[in-house]
This record gives structure tokens, sequence and C-alpha cells, in this order.
């Protein structure tokens, strides 16, 4: 499947965000606070396959924790490769400054910034993180997209966004790198064999779904903590 990695790629399309904008800035107008980010870059060339965005290449309606303010049905996106996020401004798109996004909801899906060197962590970068589960006992997922090239035999230059996916349990303000189900049932070493039990009686297959299954052990474990 061909994506183009801009955020409008045919005329309908465009016209059509072009009145979702309007309606957007006439409903909510008195988000100006927001605008206070940069302009967002476009990428000067199409990827092959794939696209930069989380989820879907399409902006959505979601909410944003910025600098302590929360806003409801912002128009935006994620830049997975940047590691960004974009907001509808007036007539064009605005990068947001990473450090006042606290956290933002998207697709459904709940982020939050995470600075590496002043948590003093093993996740591997600073940068937006996707809570799967959400206890005292969590599990967040980072999904980091690079641009891959490939030249072709005519010399032109493919360019693909390849996601690459880690995930980590974190427990009283540590988080540890989840790369296979010994590290899970390490670290839910006291309840390990029960825990053991419900993946073996759920049929949960770290290899064939492993967000599924780290999501429903996390919370087994969880609920078995309180």
């Amino acid at each position: 499947m061909r994506a183009q990695g801009t955020v409008s790629d045919t005329s309908f399309y465009q016209q059509a965000l072009l009145n979702t904008m309007a309606v957007y800035h006439k409903a909510f107008g008195t988000q100006s606070a927001l605008y206070n980010g940069s302009k967002y870059k476009q990428y000067p060339f199409k990827f092959s396959d794939g696209h930069q965005f989380f989820h879907s290449i399409a902006p959505a309606t979601g909410s944003i924790v910025y600098d302590g303010v929360k806003y409801d049905s912002v128009l935006m996106q994620y830049d997975e490769i940047s590691d960004v996020l974009i907001i509808m401004g007036p007539g064009d798109w605005i990068q947001l400054l990473n450090g006042k996004v606290d956290r933002f909801n998207l697709y459904n899906s709940n982020f939050i910034w995470l600075d590496r060197d002043s948590l003093r962590t093993s996740v591997d970068r600073t940068g937006f993180y996707n809570i799967l589960y959400n206890g005292k006992t969590s599990l967040l997922k980072k999904e980091i997209k690079t641009i891959r090239e490939e030249m072709t035999m005519s010399s032109e230059i493919n360019r693909f966004a390849d996601p690459k996916v880690h995930y980590y349990i974190e427990q009283d303000g540590k988080f540890y790198p989840i790369k296979s189900r010994k590290d899970l049932y390490r670290i839910f070493g006291d309840q390990k064999k029960d825990v053991q039990r419900f993946v073996k009686a759920n049929h949960l297959n770290f290899r064939k779904n492993r967000e599924v299954m780290l999501t429903s052990a996390t919370a087994y474990y969880d609920n078995l903590k309180k």
C-alpha cells in the first residue's frame, strides 16, 4: 500500500480539510494559547510505504494538556518520526513545544511525555509514550519510526517509514524494558506462577500478539496486588 507522507494528498482531501479547519477555528478560536509553537515542516518527499503519523495519516480531534492547561476537541496529528505533536493553527500546522505537552489523547490512546535524563530510567529516549494500562503497575509503549531508503534500478530513491516498538513496565516510578516473556515474569516475580497460569489459560502469546499478552498480564498482576 502506498501512502503519501504529507497532510493532504488529493484535491478532494485538501478541500475537505479546509472545510474542517474553518469549522474548527470558528468553534475553538479561544484556544489561541496553543498557537505558540513553530510551523510544522512537511517532509519534502513521498513515502513509498507507510507514513510518519500515529495510527492514521488523517488528522483527528483529541485533547491536550499543554503548559498545565487542558484543551479539548483539538485537531491534531502525532509525528512518530520527529516525535512531535502538531495541531491545526490559523491557516497552517503548528508543531507544539514538546516540553510543554504534558499529555494528550488521540485516537483513544493516551500519551505522556517522559524525560529520560530527569527520570534516570532505562527508557530508550525522551519523548511521548503510549499508556496501554495505567495502574499501580503500568504498561507503556514507545513506537519509533525511522526513514529507510532504497535505491531503485533507475537510480530513484524509495523511502519507507519503518516502525519499531518498545514496551516498558512501570513500578514505583521505575521503568523496566520488556523484550521477552522472561523479562515480564522476572518483574512479576512475586506472582510469577499465577501470572503464568493466567497467560496459559487465556492462550496469550508473546510472539503472535505481544501487546494483548502484555496488557492482559499486567492488568491481571495489578489486580492481584490490590
